[in-house]
């Protein structure tokens, strides 16, 4: 009797692990990796030479010379949180339209 229950257990535990991970996860994931890699070689002193020093520098040059970078700042938020919206909005979107009877 105990090899039966001890087979039913391993069946039960692969049927709840096969299903495939939802895409939004996969996409938040590889995203975090990507965003990582990305905040790491922009603010790592090392990586890419970024310092404080120098960004105060730069920012009183600019702020001397009348020089705005507003263009950037908007880019910036474009791709920061206009994207990642819109990528959340049609996951959220894809998701309702899938039948109720599957998962």
């Amino acid at each position: 009797m105990a090899g039966d229950d001890v087979d039913d257990i391993q069946a039960m535990e692969a049927k709840e692990t096969a299903h495939r991970l939802p895409v939004g996860w996969l996409v938040l994931f590889f995203g975090l990796i990507l965003w990582g890699i990305y905040y790491a070689w922009t603010y790592t002193p090392s990586l890419g030479g970024w310092s404080q020093a120098k960004a105060y520098a730069q920012s009183l040059e600019a702020a001397g010379s009348g020089v705005t970078s507003s263009g950037s700042n908007i880019l910036a938020t474009i791709l920061f949180t206009a994207i990642p919206t819109a990528a959340a909005v049609w996951l959220i979107v894809a998701q309702s339209r899938k039948k109720p009877g599957k998962r």
